[in-house]
């Protein structure tokens, strides 16, 4: 009989344990713009309760699907670049940074004379050269930049060689240097 007990226990234990755990492992996708349908490609909270997302359809190519650049609150985007979602290969282009300690990426989306330049990047700029990581987008018109909106949480992003490479990116003319 102790023996039922004890294994009885052991099971409502076991059972109490395991489902507050499973509860806190639901794999939901990070806060962005991006519909459920859509690839994540770029997401971070900002300023002003808003997101920076970068959002693709889930099957793309330099001519197939779409890549756009969304800015907002979360349940309507004040800024979709472009404005119609549109071919990777024709929606943005791509850059890489490496120094030492660090690299980064960035995407470039034109609008008009204003370019954005959503990034990521980690290097030794941390207090006493220790390694910190950068992400949001920086803002430049006709060449200047004219503001830069920090990630005010950790970034999801998929920004890199083999991104860039899938959606067939062409290089940005002009290399930016990592925001401050």
């Amino acid at each position: 009989m102790k023996y039922r007990i004890s294994a009885l226990a052991c099971a409502v234990l076991t059972a109490l344990c395991v489902v507050p755990l499973q509860a806190g492992r639901v794999d939901a996708k990070p806060a962005s713009l991006c519909a459920q349908d859509e690839a994540l490609i770029f997401t971070c909270p900002v300023a002003g309760q808003k997101l920076l997302s970068i959002c693709a359809s889930r099957q793309y190519g330099p001519d197939l699907g779409f890549l756009q650049y969304r800015y907002g609150p979360a349940d309507k985007p004040e800024m979709l670049i472009p404005a119609v979602a549109t071919a990777p290969a024709k929606a943005a282009k791509s850059g890489l940074w490496s120094f030492s300690g660090g690299g980064g990426a960035y995407i470039q989306f034109i609008n008009g004379k204003t370019a954005y330049y959503v990034y990521s990047a980690i290097g030794k700029w941390g207090k006493k050269g220790k390694t910190a990581a950068k992400a949001g987008v920086a803002v430049e018109k006709d060449g200047k930049l004219v503001s830069r909106i920090r990630c005010m949480a950790p970034e999801t992003s998929e920004l890199g060689p083999d991104f860039f490479g899938k959606a067939g990116l062409s290089e940005v003319e002009n290399e930016i240097d990592v925001p401050e």
